[in-house]
């Protein structure tokens, strides 16, 4: 048996797992099933009295946070009459999707790569808990998500192609704002394409074009969030949480710097790691970077309780029972970031992008899960694939890091 029919049948066993996971309700995140049920009446709502729910989203009883968009469409399925249910199973569409835009991705960004290995890695997304979870529980950020995606392929096409670059870079413009819709928080990634696309344009016509596309696609959002007081921010994830906590710089520096770290592990070389390590024995000689750890760590005050924080927050919380191990890595990151020669305005400025996008106080991995995958196969400069085998030692890392996520959530879920 040749190696893509063994990849295909690997897609087989896992697409199959996906239609275990409906089987058990699988929720592996834990609160995709209390999101989902939650947020059901908007479905319902938006079905019997489409003006009016829309006129009170996000206020009063119809509290919400998201967009209504994904809600609206649901609505219009369950309109025809398809029950909330069989909707979650009209779900599985998304894998399909997700799977498929990832491998176009790949494609385009590494050419000389063998296709087979690109299918392999690509089929590593439906062990994502994220992913997982929220296609037996429908939530819009797995949408969001597909159009991002989908957005990164025409900026992938935009950077490849030597002609026309304006309508690939338009195409980018439209699928991120489709993205951006149904996931607000994905619209900071304009921050980091338009830097981009000035690059290459710099003042002329066909930058301002880019930036006359945003602004006309952006005026529905302005004005749906203007006429109902832009509830984005006024309505917390959980309440009681004070202003310092909200805007702690420290607390998301330092935990979303352990997501990156997370998804850049299977990178991690035995050479890289054996110099990050003598850096960090000696370590004063790194005066900033002292300094920089020194003040991150001080003013580190992650609230307790039902907030997230991601794999590493919890593995020192539930074994140390402060913040020590956390820190550690945050330091550990950081030093392998600098070794791997990561720290250029490119990579500095998804980092911001990152921040942006996650500035409520809770920071909870399925928002970076798997988008910070797609980040650093196709947005992060400087990561380094050489060769077939060099991709394939990568994947394999992938797979064996999300089965041992994937078996922690569960474990987490179920017996935490």
């Amino acid at each position: 048996m040749d190696k893509s029919k063994n990849i295909f049948i690997l897609g087989a066993v896992l697409f199959l797992s996906i239609i275990f996971s409906y089987i058990i309700l699988e929720d592996t995140i834990g609160g995709a099933e209390n999101d989902f049920i939650f947020h059901e009446k908007f479905i319902i709502l938006f079905a019997e009295d489409f003006k009016n729910t829309l006129s009170d989203y996000g206020k009063g009883e119809l509290l919400a946070r998201n967009s209504p968009v994904f809600y609206i469409f649901l609505s219009l399925i369950y309109k025809s009459g398809i029950d909330l249910n069989n909707l979650k199973y009209l779900n599985i569409i998304s894998i399909p999707l997700l799977v498929y835009l990832f491998y176009s991705c790949l494609k385009i960004q590494f050419k000389d790569i063998n296709s087979n290995l690109l299918i392999f890695l690509s089929f590593v997304v439906l062990l994502s808990p994220t992913v997982r979870s929220l296609v037996v529980w429908p939530y819009p950020i797995l949408y969001g998500f597909i159009f991002f995606l989908l957005s990164i392929k025409f900026y992938l096409k935009f950077i490849k192609v030597k002609k026309f670059k304006i309508n690939e870079a338009f195409k980018n413009v439209f699928f991120l704002a489709l993205a951006s819709y149904i996931t607000p928080n994905l619209s900071v990634f304009a921050i980091f394409f338009l830097y981009k696309f000035f690059l290459e344009f710099k003042n002329s016509k066909y930058f301002f074009y880019i930036i006359a596309l945003n602004c006309f696609l952006a005026i529905p959002a302005f004005l749906h969030y203007y006429i109902n007081g832009f509830y984005l921010f006024s309505a917390p994830v959980i309440n009681n949480i004070n202003l310092s906590n909200q805007l702690n710089i420290s607390n998301k520096i330092i935990i979303i710097s352990s997501l990156i770290f997370f998804y850049f592990m299977p990178f991690i070389k035995k050479k890289m790691l054996k110099k990050t390590i003598d850096v960090l024995k000696d370590l004063k000689k790194q005066l900033a970077l002292i300094i920089f750890f020194i003040i991150s760590i001080y003013f580190f005050s992650f609230p307790a309780g039902n907030f997230g924080g991601g794999i590493f927050y919890h593995l020192s919380q539930h074994f140390l029972g402060n913040n020590i191990f956390l820190f550690f890595i945050f330091v550990l990151s950081i030093l392998l970031f600098k070794e791997a020669k990561l720290f250029n305005l490119n990579n500095f400025l998804l980092f911001l992008c990152l921040i942006l996008y996650n500035l409520q106080a809770s920071i909870y991995h399925k928002y970076f899960d798997p988008l910070l995958l797609f980040i650093f196969f196709f947005l992060f400069e400087k990561i380094q694939i050489k060769n077939q085998k060099s991709f394939l030692d990568i994947t394999k890392n992938y797979y064996i890091l999300y089965l041992i996520f994937l078996g922690m959530s569960f474990y987490k879920v179920n017996f935490l």
